[in-house]
């Protein structure tokens, strides 16, 4: 009878292994024929039964004077296992280790051999009382691809979210009026005495602004730093700006509350990402009435908002019978009918057996599908729908 006791707390996995012990005895008088085996009866693990054969003058591939071992899965069905092989002597000094790290599928009837298990005069001196006995050890692998493994993600967005105002290795300076916003600026109000400074980095900002990249080409001071003036934005919004560009992510409330400032400050310094994000922010934060929408709409189509756009024309049309007669269309920009007739149609179904073109889909696909196809294609996705249209058409493959 084989007793284990454990004293502590086993290593971690060390459960999950069987042992078997297999005496061969009288190992001496077995046939030392090359290719004839000498089996064990099948034995039960992990749900499968298995068997060792040995091969006592070597299979018919082992080298000269060496013996073979062979497991066999006796089961109809596949087993995934690691396992390793064991020969001791009579002083209990291991003198025969093997280990199969294979981690492929054990198949029904398959069999695994060490051809060279040991030389046959090593396992003559190391019999027990005339028996060889050979431990195996058992280990199922999980076949399960379903479990998670973690992989941190690329530390390149932290990293570059690090160097945010990072003086230190800065090559720029932007200095930003701490007077009024760009609307106060408009109503003729003087320019501040003061600033507030920006340290940035030229490779960071060149791909993302050719405005700014525009103004950091200027000679630089003494030290390789540029200096840039900003008189038409103010800090807060120029910090926002900055920061999407090193990465960061505005919150909700920010992009609620700032809209139309942060709108006003990207579509004129060509941060795409953050003026798209601001959009969205404004399109969910307002209620479209008719008091309003046609002030969104102008205002859409001054700032190229094709979602603004969109949805000012998705109201028109859900409330045409009300709007009809009460709003006045005189300042309706007539290059905006396409998105009328194309918020119109998106609400018609196709007559029966008639077929829709290329053309036609993309006419009446909504604003995010397009973007997002653009960006797909490493496009352009700051346009109005006829343009990101033309530029889907150009690019189709």
């Amino acid at each position: 009878m084989s007793i284990k006791v454990d004293i502590g707390i086993p290593p971690e996995g060390s459960k999950e292994w069987s042992t078997a012990l297999f005496r061969f005895h009288g190992f001496a008088n077995l046939p030392t024929t090359r290719g004839v085996s000498v089996s064990s009866p099948n034995f039960s693990c992990f749900g499968h039964q298995l068997a060792l054969r040995l091969y006592p003058g070597g299979s018919n591939t082992s080298s000269e004077g060496f013996v073979a071992v062979q497991l066999v899965n006796k089961s109809n069905t596949s087993i995934k296992i690691q396992y390793g092989y064991s020969v001791r002597d009579a002083n209990g000094k291991e003198v025969v280790h093997k280990a199969y790290v294979d981690n492929r599928e054990f198949g029904p009837s398959n069999a695994r051999c060490f051809k060279n298990f040991s030389k046959r005069s090593t396992i003559m001196n190391s019999l027990v009382g005339g028996s060889l006995v050979i431990e195996l050890r058992m280990k199922t692998v999980s076949t399960d691809k379903s479990i998670t493994q973690f992989i941190p993600s690329n530390p390149i967005n932290k990293n570059v979210l690090k160097k945010f105002m990072d003086e230190e290795s800065a090559d720029v300076v932007f200095e930003v009026d701490n007077g009024c916003c760009w609307q106060c600026r408009g109503k003729g109000k003087a320019k501040s005495k003061t600033a507030t400074t920006f340290h940035a980095h030229r490779f960071i900002l060149n791909d993302i602004s050719t405005v700014l990249s525009e103004l950091m080409r200027k000679p630089t001071e003494s030290g390789g730093i540029t200096t840039v003036s900003v008189t038409d934005l103010s800090p807060d919004i120029f910090k926002h700006m900055l920061y999407d560009a090193y990465g960061g992510k505005l919150s909700d409330e920010d992009l609620k509350n700032n809209a139309k400032d942060i709108i006003y400050a990207c579509d004129k310094y060509g941060f795409v990402h953050l003026k798209l994000e601001a959009e969205a922010a404004y399109v969910k934060s307002i209620e479209i009435t008719m008091d309003n929408m046609m002030d969104n709409l102008l205002y859409a189509d001054s700032k190229n908002l094709a979602l603004l756009k969109e949805a000012v024309m998705d109201y028109i049309v859900e409330n045409k019978h009300s709007i009809i007669g009460k709003v006045s269309f005189d300042n309706f920009p007539c290059h905006l009918v396409t998105d009328l007739l194309t918020a119109v149609a998106r609400g018609e179904q196709p007559d029966a057996g008639e077929k829709e073109d290329e053309c036609t889909k993309y006419n009446k696909m909504r604003v995010g599908t397009l973007r997002k196809m653009l960006d797909e294609k490493g496009l352009d996705v700051d346009g109005s729908r006829e343009a990101m249209i033309a530029l889907l058409k150009e690019n189709s493959a």
